[in-house]
Parts: structure tokens; sequence; C-alpha cells
């Protein structure tokens, strides 16, 4: 049978850790939107490039690794203790860029290759927690050219870190290639003290001048967005495609003309034509949309790779039909407006303005502008020459964007929307009519706006109303428990009253604020308290129905009976228990080899109906159904939780919700259990060299047990894939999975989706117990199972005999029944 293991093929060393610092406010914005929705690849900046000429994989590698080196931001991570997200800069990382060959595919193969894996890499999700947030593909088309694919994560890299990171790439490689010294800029500062001088300016900055232009400018301005031809979810989604269109050369000087002849930028003229496109389509009165800046006022910044831009909201009102040169200049002067008052960040905007919170919708806008020039710079380095190439949408934080990028053979006009939202023919359609609003600006000035017409468009039915009240259904839950969340409240949003109508949000909460909130109700309730379900219910009764009640929050994971069942192994005499986790047919030994005094149970989940909602399921919430079917009485003897594989993982949390529930845990028994995501992190060779190690154990390892009797040789070949296939294949009946070991396979998918998820807390728990059977590398005791500071420093961690899961049927068990003895007895 294969059985999933979660631990890494590849080892490293736990980073040190040489600096910490606050996030700046665009990776707080980031933070966020990871906490509604973790790994979401809208965050993803999605870079590529072609380079043609002589080059080497090596050297780019190497030339890569420097840049890494260089810039502190490309080995930081994120943390959060309290409810505050901190990133951490690290020594070092094991980089390693990726090489795909597709030099021996046809070319209209390879072109559709290049595709595939360009949207693969680009929509892959990263960890925020594990440093390097940065990963490189190279794909070889042909001797001589090349395709190189670069994902960064937003809360690391922006769009002027594009330019920054191709001329080091370039100059470094060649630098190598020629075997002299890179000629680099020297930096003076890394991003982790640009986001201490923030923090600084923010602390003594008020933005009164700031604050008066926004308030003004964005008073009483309704929420802008395109009907979309679907109707909206209840969340939003980020499914994304991107569309284009390129403009011939003769293009690029035509519009450069018009901007000098209006005496407006070549951004304000392009800012112009959609804003007049949007009211066209729209017929709506106020029309907004986003922007962003590059937020590099400072020479010390342009060198460096990071993230600083802003994000700016651009309102314009069309109060009459007036001609496309007078909207230009009025936009031009609404543009110069907003420049002038760019500094304050865009969370603080949207603390300031504090619109009603949807979780379908971003804050403020829905449409995104940008046009500016290509940021690499295509140019020859040494042997071999970068260019700057379309790349691909990872995912989309806005309904609709409108990108104008402007390269040596002319500007691309580019829409990105939301798949989920908007048909491809919409977007098709809108494309076209935004080209023609060029042409009528850049022939006929003087005509109206109404002389753009827009085509009939068949919009949703039904779309959710933009605006999102707080409930106040609920059952109230005990006067202590409401008081204690009263009082979190008032002591969050410092206010002296709590009433059950209160918005959060309304009483001057925000994203940073509800974060705190979060993380203390989690702590003092143990309660599955999420940004998405306070979005949902703002309102104090609305929100303490959800936490305490589980209202209509909670009714999607509610609705999915509790999975876990109760099996008991043997009742001991004494009141010492142990609880082990799915696996109830392996664990039956274990009972029988503990003292009489100690009960042995099982919970597990082999006869829940796994299609029922369970999959959505977090750990957390998996945890609490455990802890519920239990039914653990706190004035009992201590217990102990056992998982192998990723039932460990489940075990830890487990241990950790029922201490906060005043249950005494004697020990946490981690069988094989790696930290998730430590596996993906790890560098692609060691991963390979591990794996190659262990199937070579594993077959020796099994081919002794057959050798020795002690496997029945149907069982010997379900152990292995190749032969279980061909089992299958043959039509062999025992080749086919027993129901247990089908029940067993469909847990075990469900909850390693679900453990991808978790980000375990770093408390340093010290009940926890490693066990490590030979499927594991010995590295694997040095590592701590890839844990960091989620376990004590000293944690134990024991060799067992056996091969993973064979450890609970083999002499292992005795192992475990010893250790299990001391921990929980004494004896």
């Amino acid at each position: 049978m294969s059985i999933f293991d979660n631990s890494p093929d590849g080892s490293r060393t736990e980073p040190q850790i040489i600096g910490e610092f606050p996030c700046t406010q665009t990776q707080l914005r980031c933070w966020i939107i990871d906490q509604l929705s973790p790994g979401n690849p809208a965050l993803n900046v999605a870079v590529r490039w072609e380079i043609r000429g002589a080059f080497k994989a090596s050297t780019l590698e190497a030339a890569f690794r420097k840049v890494v080196q260089r810039h502190e931001i490309l080995r930081t991570r994120f943390v959060e203790r309290n409810g505050h997200p901190f990133q951490q800069a690290v020594s070092e990382i094991n980089f390693k860029m990726s090489v795909i060959d597709l030099r021996g595919m046809a070319p209209e193969q390879r072109q559709a290759r290049i595709l595939s894996i360009g949207e693969e890499t680009a929509q892959a999700p990263f960890d925020l927690s594990t440093p390097g947030l940065f990963r490189v593909t190279l794909l070889m088309a042909e001797n001589e050219r090349g395709v190189l694919l670069i994902t960064a994560h937003q809360s690391c890299f922006d769009g002027w870190s594009i330019r920054v990171l191709g001329r080091e790439v370039g100059e470094i490689a060649a630098a190598i290639d020629a075997g002299r010294q890179p000629v680099l800029p020297e930096l003076p500062l890394q991003y982790g003290d640009y986001a201490l001088w923030q923090q600084e300016y923010l602390q003594g900055y008020g933005f009164e001048t700031e604050k008066t232009f926004w308030r003004e400018t964005l008073k009483d301005a309704p929420y802008f967005e395109v009907a979309p031809d679907r109707p909206r979810g209840a969340v939003k989604t980020s499914h994304g495609n991107i569309l284009s269109i390129a403009q011939p050369l003769a293009f690029s000087e035509r519009m450069d003309a018009a901007a000098r002849a209006h005496r407006v930028s070549q951004y304000s003229y392009g800012a112009a034509i959609v804003s007049a496109v949007l009211h066209r389509l729209t017929l709506a009165p106020t029309v907004l949309f986003g922007s962003q800046v590059a937020g590099r006022e400072h020479s010390d910044l342009e060198d460096l790779i990071g993230v600083f831009i802003n994000n700016l909201v651009l309102r314009f009102d069309f109060a009459s039909d007036v001609s496309f040169a007078e909207h230009i200049h009025a936009v031009s002067e609404t543009v110069e407006g907003v420049l002038n008052h760019q500094r304050m960040p865009f969370n603080k905007l949207v603390e300031l303005i504090n619109p009603v919170r949807d979780p379908a919708r971003n804050p403020l806008i829905s449409v995104n502008f940008n046009l500016q020039k290509a940021f690499l710079e295509d140019r020859r380095y040494g042997g071999f020459e970068l260019i700057s190439s379309a790349s691909q949408s990872p995912g989309v934080i806005y309904d609709l964007s409108f990108i104008m990028i402007g390269r040596p053979t002319g500007w691309r006009m580019s829409i990105e929307y939301n798949a989920d939202l908007f048909e491809v023919e919409t977007i098709e359609s809108l494309l076209q009519l935004w080209r023609q609003a060029y042409e009528i600006a850049l022939e006929h000035p003087e005509a109206p706006l109404s002389s753009l017409i827009a085509p009939e468009r068949q919009t949703a039915t039904h779309v959710k109303d933009a605006s999102v009240g707080g409930s106040t259904a609920s059952s109230p839950s005990t006067d202590t428990q409401m008081e204690t969340l009263a009082a979190l409240w008032r002591d969050i949003l410092q206010v002296q009253q709590i009433r059950p109508e209160d918005d959060f949000f309304a009483l001057g909460g925000h994203s940073l604020l509800a974060l705190r909130l979060l993380s203390a109700v989690r702590t003092t309730f143990n309660a599955p308290a999420t940004l998405e379900l306070l979005f949902k219910k703002p309102t104090f009764a609305g929100f303490a129905a959800a936490i305490f009640d589980r209202g209509e929050a909670q009714a999607s994971r509610e609705e999915a009976a509790n999975p876990w069942e109760l099996v008991t192994c043997k009742q001991g005499t004494g009141t010492a228990a142990v609880y082990t986790l799915n696996h109830p047919f392996l664990y039956y030994r274990l009972a029988n080899e503990l003292p009489a005094t100690v009960s042995v149970h099982n919970v597990n989940m082999f006869h829940a109906d796994l299609e029922s909602g369970l999959a959505d399921l977090p750990i957390e919430d998996i945890a609490r159904h455990a802890i519920d079917t239990m039914q653990i009485d706190a004035s009992a003897g201590p217990v102990a939780i056992v998982g192998l594989c990723v039932n460990g993982i489940v075990a830890m949390e487990v241990s950790r919700q029922l201490r906060e529930k005043g249950i005494e845990v004697g020990f946490t028994a981690m069988i094989d259990a790696w930290a998730p995501g430590y596996f993906a992190s790890l560098p692609k060779r060691e991963q390979k060299r591990w794996g190659r190690e262990r199937r070579s154990k594993r077959l020796a390892y099994f081919t002794k047990k057959l050798l020795l009797g002690r496997i029945r040789l149907i069982d010997y070949l379900k152990e292995f894939e190749i032969s279980l296939a061909l089992l299958r294949l043959f039509g062999v009946k025992a080749g086919e999975y027993s129901p247990e070991e089908q029940a067993n396979d469909a847990v075990t998918k469900l909850l390693v989706i679900a453990a991808r998820r978790y980000k375990p807390a770093q408390v340093r728990d010290p009940s926890v117990i490693l066990l490590r059977s030979r499927a594991n590398h010995p590295r694997a005791r040095k590592l701590l199972f890839g844990w960091g500071e989620a376990v004590a420093a000293d944690t134990m961690v024991v060799d067992i005999d056996g091969w993973h899961e064979d450890s609970l049927t083999s002499n292992g068990i005795r192992d475990l029944a010893s250790i299990f003895s001391q921990k929980l007895i004494g004896k």
C-alpha cells in the first residue's frame, strides 16, 4: 500500500535569523490578504524574460544566488505574535534555479509547454512563514535561446524590483563569464532599514494635510464597479486571465505627441481615456479606480529590491458631456492633486474613510489602472541579451485591471480580469472600446465623450449588494463570555462602551486591529475566529453569535457532522489515558503492551462522509471535533495524544486546545510527522537525493521481511506503487485496497490538504515527543522534523524500529509502549 509521507526528501539546517523588523504598510496589506486566503496566487509577481546568445545555466544560477545574498528581502519570512506580523531576515537560503530542457520538442509543442509551465510557476503559492519568497525557472528552448520565469511574492518585490534584478543578474553573469568582479552599486541600506524608518515616520507624522485632502476627495463617493456577467459570490476569488492587444510603433508616436499637445503626462492622458471608457460603459456619474506609485522618493531606495509601492485612489466626476480635450485637462489636475498627497499608505486611507467591509470586494476600489514603460531594459550583457516578455496572470486582486506597458516595439494594452465574474467576450469587447476611445481622443479631441458608444451588455441578473451590514441575530452565550468579549472590543477599539449593534469598523476598527482582536479571541475562547468572519459579522452581537453559538458564519462547517468516532481499545483501571488518532487497527497492539492502569482510545474518521463539506475544514476545526468526540473530563488524570505522519500534526493542535481547556497533557507523541511546508522549502537536488535513499532503504527493509517470512508476498508487492499498478492491471483482486486501506487513504488525503494551510503556534511546546522510524533520514533528529520554535529546543527525539506505519505492528510498538509508560505513569 502506498502511504503518504510528509517528510522532506532533503536536508537543511535551521536558518539563522539576522534581523527582525516591523512590516511596512504594503507588506501588512499582503499579510492580511494572505490571512484571508492563504497562499493566494494573486499576491505573486510573475516575470518572464527571454534570454538570447551564449549563456550557461550554472552562471545564471550563480548570478541569481549572488542577488539573493545582496538583498535581505529575498531571504525574508513572516511570523505572527499576538496578532502582529513581523518580518525576519535570515543569513542564507538554499536557492536553486530549476532548469527544464525543451530543446527536443517540436516548435509548436515547445511553445505550448512554455505557456503551461509559465502558468504553473506563476500560480504556485508561497508560504509566508518560509524564508525566500522568490523562485526562478530556466526553460531551454534552443541552444542559444531560453525563457526565464521569475516569481516573487508581492510582500518582497514590486515592478521597480524587476529592473534592479535584471541589471544585477545581467552584470553578475557577464562578470562571471569574463572572469572579473561585477560592477554593482553599493547598497547603503537594506529593506529592513526602510521598514524601521517607515514605522518611525508613521508614528511621528500626522498626515493632517493628507487626511483633509482625502476626506474631501472621497466624500460621499460611491463604490464603483463594472457589473459582472456572473453573480458575485459571498467571498472574493482570485481566478484570473489576461487579454492583450499590441499597438504599432506609430501609436506610441501619436500618443506622445498628443500628451505634449495637451501639456499632460502620458499617465494622465491614459487615465483620462480609461476613466472615459468606464463612464461610457457604466453611465455612472462618478468613476473611481486605483493606481500605484513607485514610492521610492529617496535615492538610497533606487537600487533596492523590495516592495515600496503605494495604492492611490483616483476619483472622476462626470457632471456634463464634456469633450475629450476638456476631460483630459480635468484628469491631469486630479492626478496632480493625488500625487501631491501620495504619502498616506493605502491601509491608513482605508482606516480614514472606513468603508463598509465586504468579503467579496476590495475596500474602496474594484478597478485598477497602470501605465508604465517595461521595467526590464532590453540590453546585452556580455555574450547574451535579456529581453522583456509578456508574463502570465498568477491571479487577480481587482475585478478589472487596465494595464499599458511600453516596450521598444510599441505599447501593449492589456485587461486582467476576474474570470469568475466576466466572460471572455466581454473583455474582448472592452479592449476594443478602449482602443476606440484612444482613436477618438487622438483624431478628434474636441468630440464629446458621448461619441464613444459602449456596446450593450447582458449582466448578471443577481448581483450581491455592495453594502454589508452586521447581523444581530444570535442566541446569547453566557454573561461571562459576553462580558469578556466586550472587554476585548473596548480595549482594542479604545472605547468606553460596547452595544450589541456596534459595528467593529464603524468604531474605528481596521485590519491591523482586527488581527489583534482575532488573536485575542482565539487565545481567550479557543474559537475559530477569522478575518472573513469579522467582515461578514462586524457587529458585536453578530460576531458573538458566530463564535459562541456557531451562527450563520459557521453554518457551512457545522453542516458537516462531526467526522470523528470514538473506539475504546482498552479500559484501564487508572485515570491516565492515551488517545490515538486514526489507524485504529494499528493501535490495538499498543493497548496490550501498555500497563493495565492505562486506558487506550482511538478517535478516527474512517466512517465519516468525506464529501459533506469536510474538505474545507482547517486543522483547528478538525482538532476541535476530535476533542468533542473524546469527551475528556478535566478532573481526570493526564492524557497522551498520539498521531502518525500527518495525524501527528493534528495531535499537536489537539494537545494545544486541550491545554487551553485546562486538561493536563502528559505528552504529545508525533511519529514521522514533519512540519507543514518543510518539504517544499528544500532544494530540489536534496529532495531527489533523499528520495533515492528512501526508496532504496524501503526496498531493503521489506525484502528482508519477505525473506524472513514476516510479510506475505501480496502485501510486499502492495508496498510499491509499480508492483501495485501491475497487480491491478492484471486484475489481481488481492491487489485492490481493503475497505480499511481505502478509508485510510481518503482520510489521509483530506488531512494533508488541511495541513498545508496549518500554521502551528510558535510556543516551544514542551509536551512533544518526536519519534523517528527507519523511513526518515537520520538528520531528522537534528532538524527536529522541521518544527522550529513550535517545539522545545530540547525536545526528545527517539528512534523506533519499523518502517513508518509498520512501526506500529513490529518491534517498534514495544519501544512506544516503554516510552509512553515512563512519560505517563513513571513506569
